[in-house]
């Protein structure tokens, strides 16, 4: 996994005209914590902050260094102007080793479902799965396999195949998709429609009656 690297200040400026200040003359205000790290203002400048924060999630490792000294921290939350969506704050978890961290791991869903290949729609309910897990275990994303979905089928958490140690946060008879049957049907009824189109599609035998044969 790839570590991201951020330059950041320690930041005197508090109270909402001076953090105001801050923002107009490019700076970008933070805190980093965690539960054996003592709180630290920092403050990060506006382009570094544009040009990485589209790209980082929560499960992205960053090497944060503030005035020369480097902690490794996670993103734990962005807050946006409501009106530009331009960030105007960050928190920075520091996580303590031997303690398990909660976070929101994308799954990646592989593989077009069967149901969808027999006339079924996709409907995905659970992009991001919360769990909780070592920082040292924490991965990108977590891959699902989907091809075998069928019509009227769904996937559950407890379906998944999770890395070892870690714990999702979710009932584990979550529904994460489903394939949706067309017009309503499930697979089990779709194969009796078939095959009744079958038996109704087989040539009809006519038997002839003794009078006709005699004729």
């Amino acid at each position: 996994m790839e570590v991201l690297k951020i330059e950041a200040e320690k930041r005197e400026e508090f109270g909402k005209r001076p953090v105001k200040r801050l923002r107009k003359s490019g700076w970008v205000p933070g805190i980093v914590y965690g539960p054996d790290q003592e709180p630290i203002p920092v403050k990060i400048k506006f382009n570094t902050v544009e040009k990485i924060f589209h790209h980082i999630t929560e499960t992205t490792p960053i090497d944060l260094s503030i005035d020369g000294k480097t902690y490794r921290v996670y993103l734990k939350m962005v807050q946006r102007d409501k009106l530009t969506d331009k960030v105007v704050h960050i928190d920075f978890y520091v996580p303590m080793k031997g303690h398990k961290m909660r976070l929101n791991i994308p799954l990646k869903y592989e593989g077009k479902p069967i149901g969808v290949e027999r006339g079924g729609t996709l409907e995905i309910l659970v992009e991001e799965l919360p769990v909780e897990v070592d920082p040292d275990k924490i991965v990108d994303e977590i891959k699902v396999d989907i091809t075998n979905v069928e019509l009227g089928e769904s996937l559950h958490v407890k379906d998944l195949d999770l890395p070892e140690d870690m714990k999702p946060l979710l009932d584990e008879e979550e529904v994460l998709l489903v394939v949706i049957a067309p017009r309503g049907l499930t697979s089990e009824e779709e194969e009796e429609e078939e095959a009744a189109a079958e038996e109704s599609a087989e040539p009809e035998v006519i038997k002839k009656g003794k009078k006709e044969e005699e004729e």
